[in-house]
């Protein structure tokens, strides 16, 4: 059976119409749902900040008080904040840490 492109297409639309990742099951499907959930519930009422920019205390204070805005759930505050420290913080602090600068 051939595929057409319409069912391809389809069938990846129905692939990101799975529920959420529970907290058990972390893994490197977190790195996308966190994205998601960084792009939708982040963006969603404010510009993206450089989480790079602030110190581990500062940035923990702020994903608190904005996980609660947003209403995110443990798993989800979990995931993004894992995409987050991955992706945005870690690159980040491991270049100022070779730089000498802490900030």
């Amino acid at each position: 059976m051939r595929l057409t492109l319409l069912s391809i297409l389809f069938g990846l639309a129905l692939s990101g119409c799975t529920g959420p990742a529970k907290a058990t099951d972390l893994s490197a499907n977190d790195g996308s749902a966190g994205r998601k959930i960084y792009v939708a519930k982040c963006a969603k009422c404010h510009k993206f900040y450089d989480p790079a920019k602030y110190s581990d205390e500062d940035w923990a204070k702020w994903m608190g008080k904005m996980s609660k805005k947003a209403k995110l759930k443990p798993e989800q505050e979990q995931m993004l904040s894992r995409y987050i420290d991955d992706t945005l913080r870690t690159p980040h602090k491991l270049d100022r840490e070779k730089s000498g600068s802490t900030r």
